[in-house]
């Protein structure tokens, strides 16, 4: 699952986006509201973090133009004012939750996954393909009901696939969303991880191949009846 976090104060996003990675979310950031509109109307999230009070304005123009959009990414605003007419606004624009800074973690943490659950990511809480299921929220896959233990990345990647199914998935996609960072082209990170869930849904026995396109990246489908165990 993926967030978009709007701070620019350093340690705070910094800090937000530790607790994010530790309850299993991806996270892209931005330092500007402008910087974080952009990212919210191409990029389709989970979750969006905003702060009220950046460099170039208030949060609350950014939640209008996405809901007048009809995005209905669910948005948590954090607020470091003692104005609560500023949440207020925020609230009446279309946020469904705030937190005030400083936070406390637990309390952050709680408020995401409530927040994840009865929002947009509702529709994909569970995403199956073949005998493959995945649960976003729980971070659990079972294969043809049997629990199958992954790696943190190896379950971002499955679940990256999954989601684009039947998709060619470049590696720099790969590198962005699952590693959320810029590794040498050159290398062979994203190459070795699906190497090895490929093993491990082989050895589950599932229903579904992870097959590499020369020149192009990865495709995830249901394997043909012929070639399954």
């Amino acid at each position: 699952m993926r967030v978009l976090l709007v701070e620019d104060d350093r340690t705070m996003s910094l800090l937000a986006r530790r607790l994010l990675e530790e309850e299993g979310f991806a996270v892209d950031t931005a330092e500007t509201a402008e910087n974080g509109r952009v990212l919210a109307m191409v990029n389709d999230y989970d979750a969006i973090v905003l702060d009220l009070m950046l460099p170039d304005g208030n949060g609350v123009p950014v939640i209008q133009e996405l809901r007048r959009a009809g995005r209905d990414v669910p948005v948590v605003v954090l607020t470091g004012t003692a104005d609560k007419s500023a949440t207020v606004r925020a609230l009446d624009a279309g946020a469904d939750d705030y937190l005030t800074k400083p936070f406390v973690f637990d309390e952050f943490k709680a408020r995401m996954r409530a927040l994840v659950r009865r929002g947009g990511a509702r529709r994909t809480e569970q995403v199956t393909v073949g005998n493959v299921l995945l649960n976003r929220l729980a971070h659990t896959v079972r294969v043809n009901g049997a629990a199958l233990t992954l790696a943190p990345r190896e379950l971002r990647l499955l679940e990256h696939l999954l989601l684009r199914s039947g998709v060619v998935v470049t590696r720099s996609e790969l590198l962005d969303k699952v590693w959320d960072m810029n590794f040498d082209p050159g290398s062979n990170v994203v190459d070795v991880n699906v190497a090895r869930l490929r093993k491990k849904l082989g050895a589950a026995g599932a229903s579904v191949e992870i097959v590499a396109r020369r020149g192009l990246g990865f495709v995830l489908d249901v394997a043909p009846e012929s070639t399954l165990p």
